[in-house]
């Protein structure tokens, strides 16, 4: 049964979630956006707008907005769901059952100092931070019933998915904006990605005619990555409207992993190891923000992700496309637009305001199913509210994406070969996220200085 083993590690080996269409299985949508609870309430539509602490994270020449000490905290809450439904095998012998698996994480995912200065004259903010890029935290817990649907069918059984994946992928990043003129803006970024993520996954197949008779395999998977890249901004800012520009190169990096299996064919268990190097693909986006009114803004945001260009190098696999584990003549993915959407207006108190935002997205992943190719295409929409006064920032934001594809699987044996799996069915994603922003403006700096100069005279 050593070639059962093969085929499960060749899939199971290749990218950052682990399994063929990485995407597609855990729900995690891959593009990079940025941080901040503005940004989430306004469906993630902020190249041209960057006007806080997290501006950076969205485009690095939106720093040379902030003219005070800014100190930003951002966390999140999620929950994930899946639900597979109205699986087959091919050959229309035999149906599956429903099944659904829901998730819940939170955790503290950025945060950053930025401090303005002025050089030779011009106005410049230095910022460093630190941002959880992508979280992998997931637990996939899923139980299917076959049964045939006509003679020579597979008998009926219970199969019970279990998949855990721990880790995250993060960036610490030292950032740099100039205001040049009173209009143009330029800024700069670098970021240092650091990844580490363990994921197991226990399949069990229990015949309902045999149930004492239960067959299972079981592997865990630990990986890694270290890397570095930059990014670049524009931006021009006018009275009613602004444009921003930011492009993210490549990130190249060293990529490690092992996975051992062990399945009731090959109780030993075997164990592989990947040495090689990650390419994670450059990205651009633009930007538009326009101020209809005084208390209005209303932005729109196109984002390129070269997906095709996301590759896994290493003698033990060749290479191969980072979402679906494929040789890049074969592979499935494919390069996506993003659009994102998004408004804010605000009402005004004595000393505070309350802005009220809203938006839409729509967001492809580049990760398809190989054998099906239908794409993974996420619908956003969010909102989000506050309450900001000229020192302290407090902001929240609720997003929901979902997309629904039909995908392949094999649910019955390890020997799967996903240019052609044995059953196929629609399954569909869902996320909802709610985030939460506080950021701290010092707006008396010279109070600072005095005590800075107390302190070390």
């Amino acid at each position: 049964m050593r070639a059962p083993f093969r085929s499960s590690v060749a899939v199971a080996f290749l990218s950052l979630a682990c399994a063929a269409t990485a995407a597609a299985q855990i729900g995690v949508s891959f593009n990079r956006t940025g941080s901040g609870a503005r940004a989430a309430g306004m469906a993630n539509a902020f190249i041209a707008v960057s006007d806080d602490g997290t501006a950076a994270s969205w485009n690095p020449s939106g720093l040379a907005q902030l003219r005070k000490p800014e100190l930003s905290f951002v966390g999140t809450t999620t929950g994930d769901s899946a639900t597979m439904a109205g699986f087959r095998t091919r050959d229309d012998l035999a149906s599956f059952s429903t099944a659904e698996s829901t998730f819940r994480a939170t955790g503290i995912d950025f945060a950053s100092l930025a401090v303005p200065a002025t050089l030779f004259g011009k106005p410049v903010t230095f910022q460093g931070a630190w941002r959880r890029l992508y979280s992998l935290d997931y637990r996939e817990i899923a139980s299917l019933v076959r049964v045939p649907t006509a003679p020579g069918g597979a008998p009926p059984s219970r199969f019970d998915v279990n998949g855990d994946v721990l880790g995250s992928v993060d960036i610490v990043s030292a950032a740099a904006a100039v205001r040049l003129t009173s209009r143009l803006a330029l800024g700069a970024s670098y970021n240092f990605w650091s990844g580490g993520w363990d994921e197991t996954r226990v399949l069990n197949e229990t015949p309902l005619d045999a149930p004492s008779v239960t067959r299972f395999e079981s592997f865990t998977q630990s990986s890694d990555l270290n890397g570095d890249s930059f990014a670049l901004g524009m931006m021009l800012t006018y009275p009613r409207w602004s444009v921003g520009v930011v492009y993210q190169n490549p990130l190249l990096s060293d990529f490690h992993s092992t996975l051992d299996a062990v399945s009731s064919e090959v109780p030993g268990g075997e164990s592989r190891r990947i040495d090689g190097t990650l390419r994670f693909p450059r990205a651009w986006g633009i930007g538009g923000a326009w101020r209809p009114a005084a208390r209005w803004t209303v932005a729109l945001d196109f984002a390129w992700d070269d997906w095709t260009d996301a590759i896994i190098d290493s003698p033990q696999t060749g290479r191969i496309s980072l979402l679906d584990g494929q040789p890049i003549e074969f592979s499935s993915a494919r390069d996506t637009w993003s659009v994102n959407a998004g408004a804010e207006r605000l009402f005004t108190g004595d000393g505070y305001v309350v802005p009220l935002r809203f938006g839409v997205a729509f967001e492809p992943q580049g990760a398809r199913d190989p054998f099906t190719r239908d794409p993974v295409e996420f619908v956003m929409f969010a909102l989000g509210t506050g309450y900001n006064t000229n020192s302290l920032k407090f902001d929240a934001a609720f997003q929901y994406r979902w997309a629904s594809f039909t995908t392949g699987a094999d649910f019955g044996s390890a020997d799967i070969n996903p240019l052609d799996p044995p059953e196929v069915g629609e399954r569909r994603n869902s996320q909802w996220r709610l985030k939460l922003s506080l950021i701290l403006r010092l707006t008396d700096t010279d109070k600072l200085k005095r005590t800075l100069h107390k302190v070390f005279g």
